[in-house]
C-alpha cells in the first residue's frame, strides 16, 4: 500500500475516532443521556391501530428558535372518565410504546397519550430541552438569563410552560372531549422541569409523575425552588417519584456526585434532596416514591413511563420492573396511590 493511502486512511480513522469519542463526551457530560441522537424511525403513531389514531401537529417558540411536534393518541373507544397524559421527551416516549401496550392500555381506563417531542428525526434535541425544561435561576435576587450547564443555555421552562397552556392544551382539547384529570410525565431534565411546575404552577396538572429527576441542575436551583413553595399548594396532589440507583458506568460522569448546600446549612446529594423533596410531599400530597438499585439512568425512561401509564389507566401493563425495590415508610403500589 502507498505511504500516502496509508496516511490518508489512518487519518480518517483516527477522525472517526475522534469525532465518536467527541459525540460520547458530550453525550456523557450533558443533560442527557447517550441514545438522544437514535434515529427514530417508524413508533406506534404512525401505524394503524384497532385501539388509537393519533392526530399530530406542531408548533414554534415564540423566538423561532425551537420546533415542536406533538403527537396525540386518542382512545377508539372512550372511556367513561377520560384522562390526559402529557408525556414529555414525546419523540423518546413515543418510540418506547409498542401496540401491545396500545391494546394493555385499551383494556382499562385509557388515556388521550400527549408526546411534546421535538420536529427532528431522532429521539431529543439536546440543546432545545436544554433551554425548555430547565428553571429560572437567581442569583443575589437577579434572574441570571440563559444560565449555562455543561455548554447549553437554560432557564426557559417558564416560557415552555406557557406553550403548554396556551398552545399545547387548547389544541388537545379542540381533538378530545376529556373530561378527567391531567397528568405529567417526565425523565431526567424532563423530571426537573415537572417539579418545577408542580412547586411553581402546581395547578396546571393533577398528577406528576417523574424519572431521575435531575436535582443536580445549576447547584440545585430545583431545590432552592422546594425550600420556597408552600407546602399546601401540593395538598390532594398525586406525586410518583422513580430513581434509578445502579452506579454509572466507569468514564461517565456522574451529576449525583454533586453536593447540594441546602438555606439551613446541610449538604445533600442530588439523590438525597429527591428523597426528602418526596418525604415533605408526603405530608400533604399521594406520593410513591421507589429506588430501583437495578435500573441505570436510561432504563428509568420506560419504568417510570411505564408506571404513569398503569397508573393513569388502572392497567398493569408488562414494563420493565427490577427485582429489588425501596419505598419510602408507605408500601402501597404506586397504581393504587396514585389512582384518579
Amino acid at each position: 500500500m502507498k505511504p500516502v493511502l496509508l496516511f490518508s486512511m489512518l487519518l480518517g480513522l483516527y477522525g472517526f475516532l475522534c469525532l465518536d469519542s467527541a459525540v460520547y463526551a458530550q453525550n456523557a457530560g450533558g443533560p442527557s443521556h447517550t441514545r438522544a441522537a437514535e434515529h427514530v424511525g417508524e413508533t406506534v403513531a404512525d401505524r394503524a391501530s384497532e385501539h388509537y389514531r393519533f392526530e399530530t401537529f406542531n408548533l414554534v417558540s415564540d423566538d423561532g428558535q425551537r420546533h415542536y411536534r406533538v403527537q396525540v393518541g386518542i382512545p377508539r373507544i372512550q372511556p367513561p372518565q377520560q384522562h390526559i397524559l402529557y408525556m414529555l421527551d414525546g419523540n423518546a416516549a413515543i418510540a418506547t410504546l409498542t401496540a401491545d401496550h396500545l391494546a394493555q392500555l385499551a383494556s382499562g381506563n385509557a388515556p388521550v397519550l400527549v408526546a411534546i417531542g421535538y420536529d427532528i428525526a431522532t429521539r431529543n434535541d439536546v440543546v432545545s430541552r436544554a433551554y425548555d425544561y430547565t428553571p429560572p435561576v437567581f442569583l443575589n435576587g437577579e434572574r441570571l438569563e440563559n444560565p449555562v450547564v455543561r455548554g447549553r443555555a437554560g432557564g426557559g421552562a417558564g416560557l415552555f410552560l406557557e406553550l403548554i397552556d396556551t398552545q399545547v392544551k387548547p389544541k388537545v382539547r379542540s381533538l378530545v372531549d376529556a373530561n378527567g384529570e391531567e397528568w405529567i410525565w417526565g425523565h431526567s431534565y424532563g423530571g426537573l422541569f415537572a417539579l418545577h411546575v408542580l412547586f411553581t404552577r402546581p395547578e396546571s396538572f393533577d398528577a406528576y409523575i417523574v424519572g431521575d429527576p435531575s436535582a443536580w441542575w445549576y447547584e440545585g436551583a430545583l431545590i432552592k425552588e422546594w425550600e420556597g413553595f408552600d407546602l399546601a399548594q401540593a395538598t390532594g396532589k398525586r406525586v410518583g417519584i422513580l430513581v434509578g440507583t445502579r452506579p454509572r458506568p466507569a468514564g461517565r460522569p456522574a451529576p449525583d456526585d454533586v453536593v447540594l448546600n441546602t438555606g439551613d446549612g446541610r449538604s445533600l446529594s442530588p439523590r438525597e434532596a429527591v428523597k426528602e423533596i418526596a418525604k415533605g410531599l408526603q405530608k400533604v400530597a399521594h406520593v410513591e416514591y421507589r429506588e430501583f438499585p437495578d435500573a441505570g439512568h436510561g432504563e428509568m425512561i420506560e419504568i417510570s413511563l411505564l408506571h404513569a401509564l398503569r397508573a393513569i389507566s388502572n392497567v398493569k401493563l408488562d414494563l420493565l420492573e427490577p427485582v429489588s425495590c425501596q419505598r419510602l415508610d408507605d408500601p402501597t403500589p404506586l397504581m393504587n396511590i396514585l389512582q384518579p
